[in-house]
């Protein structure tokens, strides 16, 4: 994935690109600086694996990452009306959260890729490729819990801990990440958290480890009975990507996770539907405004553009 430039699409330039389309929710303010304060480090998986990311840390990061990321991933799908009603859609599932702090934000990406993903302090973004292949609000409401899931959990925090994330960066980024951090006059900035930015937003596109995707579906089912939906239905979307994705892809998403791994999950939701029956969540009329823009596809997955 391309390294996005900072100065391409700063928070203010984000913000009023898709001014109206806020979930009208309390704005939270970000913490200005992420909290690093290590002192010299000269190795980085010593520097991430003793990193503290508190909850305005989170926040801080899902602000300084969304805007560059949704412009590396496509920019912003430019129609107001489908906007607004994803928001609206997610409105009621963002209400399930227990991290009242966080601003939720979701936005539609440009993007024909069947993917979506979430930043820590509870920013997401879904392609408009995948609202082609949703077929029932159930599984849209899935794929949003799925990734509410990541940044509710605090994911992204546990995965730049975990060896696999900081033993395959680049020797520059690691270079980068150390020094920034290793600078006493800049001590206490987000200087490092830039410097890793490219890697993150790698890692969040792509999918998490086995146990923190595993915890990401768990919240299905626990916004699910909040909700009323119907965890079977919207499990469904799982077998929508095992027929849309050849059987040799070795690629991953934050949804997909190969072929044998993501037969488990659904086995996983629908063994738990069983037990979770739906309680009815009623019509939604923004998700059929959604079809009317975004209408399923249930024959070929068309290659992106």
């Amino acid at each position: 994935m391309p390294k996005p430039d900072s100065n391409q699409l700063t928070r203010r330039n984000f913000a009023s690109g898709i001014a109206g389309l806020s979930l009208g929710l309390a704005s939270t303010p970000a913490s200005a600086q992420l909290k690093i304060g290590l002192g010299p480090i000269s190795d980085i998986g010593r520097m991430l694996k003793t990193i503290s990311l508190d909850e305005d840390d989170e926040i801080s990061m899902g602000n300084d990452l969304f805007g560059p990321m949704i412009q590396a991933t496509g920019g912003i799908y430019r129609n107001g009306p489908a906007q607004s009603s994803l928001i609206k859609f997610a409105s009621t599932i963002f209400e399930t959260s227990a991290r009242s702090a966080f601003s939720w934000e979701i936005v539609i990406v440009d993007n024909n890729e069947v993917n979506a993903w979430a930043l820590p302090g509870g920013k997401i973004a879904l392609n408009k490729g995948i609202l082609r292949y949703v077929d029932s609000e159930d599984e849209l409401a899935a794929v949003i819990s799925h990734e509410m899931g990541h940044a509710e959990l605090s994911h992204a925090a546990k995965e730049m801990r975990k060896k696999a994330f900081y033993s395959g960066l680049s020797s520059a980024a690691r270079t980068a990440a150390v020094s920034a951090v290793g600078d006493k006059a800049r001590a206490g900035t987000n200087a490092g958290m830039q410097a890793l930015s490219g890697p993150i937003m790698g890692l969040i596109t792509s999918g998490y480890s086995r146990d923190l995707e595993l915890e990401a579906d768990l919240h299905i089912a626990n916004v699910f009975e909040k909700t009323g939906h119907d965890l079977g239905r919207g499990a469904n979307f799982y077998q929508t990507l095992l027929d849309i994705i050849p059987t040799n892809s070795k690629g991953t998403t934050s949804l997909f996770a190969g072929h044998p791994e993501t037969v488990k999950r659904l086995a996983l939701l629908q063994e738990q539907s069983a037990d979770m029956p739906s309680t009815g969540a009623g019509l939604n009329f923004e998700y059929f405004a959604l079809k009317q823009t975004f209408p399923t596809r249930h024959i070929y997955k068309r290659a992106a553009k």
